[in-house]
């Protein structure tokens, strides 16, 4: 087998100054608003009894890091695949929303904050 080695060269000043520029930029730019009907919608499938109210349900709570509080613990991206095409597209409206610097995560977290109560009620009252 043959090996070829990448070499890389170093950058240019100018690709150098190019990049920090754009880098910059970014930088300055005001964050995403939050994609509130997303969010609804999600909110909305994940208080239901079904496949793909428990793959919405579960996508929320992984964003931040938080178990489902149905104790349903979900196979990663896979779950995505239990989704319609509307709550998948919000899905990655919310991701790409999330990963990048955001105003506030309260809209996130207060959604998180409902699901917990509505579902730890149902679990107490049976």
């Amino acid at each position: 087998m043959l090996h070829k080695s990448l070499q890389l060269s170093e950058p240019t000043k100018s690709q150098t100054d190019d990049a920090l520029a754009e880098l910059k930029r970014v930088l300055r730019m005001p964050p995403p608003p939050v994609p509130e009907e997303s969010l609804q919608l999600l909110y909305e499938a994940a208080c239901h009894d079904t496949g793909g109210s428990q793959a919405a349900r579960n996508f929320l709570f992984w964003l931040a890091g938080r178990p489902d509080p149905t104790g349903f613990i979900g196979d990663g991206g896979l779950e995505l695949r239990r989704l319609d095409r509307q709550l998948k597209d919000a899905c990655f409206e919310v991701l790409n929303w999330w990963a990048g610097p955001t105003r506030s995560d309260t809209p996130l977290y207060e959604i998180l904050r409902k699901l917990h109560s509505r579902f730890v009620q149902e679990t107490e009252k049976t």
